[in-house]
């Protein structure tokens, strides 16, 4: 996930940034924030998590430590503590951005979808991101909201850019980045299957492959609607049976 290289990269500058010294001092703070670097640098998390604790207790005025630590709990997958964490940061700044995105994450992963999806609504609104927006279409697509979800791809799809954007998608042995009007043209075809629109779905995933020709999922996903179309038996034409006549005889 590209936040989660920007957030390894801002760890080692989130305190220290705001904290220059020269040379080593004995201070308690002081020596907290040299334990802290080295065990970023060692990639040792939980030890970091400890200095950064021990940092807030000496200085409970650094609030930028909230954000470090928040940060750091992030990048290593630690999401309860991250979403609970950037909550409290929100409550004091709710225009933060960079932290509303962390707390989305968080909650995506925690399988907190409709809370997830109202935090990606927030941030599609406030900077009409595409990124933002399919965010948005596949967590309406969890929530079985297909008409809302199909609305929000129509929109990806007619927006120029989704065809330079790329998205990152899990398949089976990893991930593969394609286009992201190719990847809503596939959530697309998904949609129309759970509504039982089988043509409309083959016609989706076809432009996906179109658009996309090594995505993965998507060739997968017409493969198996060509494969379901070609076994399925062939419907044929009953003339209704007719209904007997009834007589009645006549007597002489």
């Amino acid at each position: 996930m590209k936040i989660k290289l920007v957030l390894l990269s801002l760890l080692l500058s989130a305190v220290a940034f705001n904290y220059a010294q020269t040379t080593p001092s004995s201070d308690p703070f002081d020596v907290q924030m040299r334990f802290y670097k080295s065990a970023l640098k060692n990639y040792d998390l939980n030890a970091a998590t400890v200095a950064l604790y021990t940092m807030q207790a000496l200085k409970p005025e650094r609030t930028d430590l909230s954000d470090s630590l928040a940060l750091l709990y992030f990048a290593g997958e630690r999401y309860p503590q991250a979403y609970l964490i950037g909550e409290e940061i929100l409550k004091n700044n709710p225009k933060r951005n960079d932290i509303l995105e962390l707390v989305a994450v968080s909650k995506q992963n925690l399988g907190l979808v409709k809370e997830a999806l109202a935090d990606y609504e927030k941030l599609f609104a406030d900077g009409k991101s595409l990124f933002y927006l399919y965010q948005v279409a596949t967590l309406q697509y969890q929530l079985k909201r297909y008409g809302e979800c199909v609305a929000s791809l129509d929109q990806i799809i007619g927006n120029a850019e989704s065809e330079k954007q790329k998205v990152n998608i899990r398949v089976q042995n990893g991930s593969q980045d394609v286009a992201m009007r190719a990847a809503a043209y596939n959530v697309k075809g998904i949609c129309a299957l759970e509504l039982n629109q089988g043509e409309a779905a083959k016609e989706n995933f076809a432009k996906a492959v179109q658009l996309a020709p090594e995505f993965v999922l998507a060739k997968g996903n017409l493969e198996a609607v060509n494969k379901k179309e070609a076994t399925a038996p062939a419907k044929t034409t009953t003339a209704p049976a007719k209904t007997p006549v009834k007589t009645t005889a006549q007597k002489h």
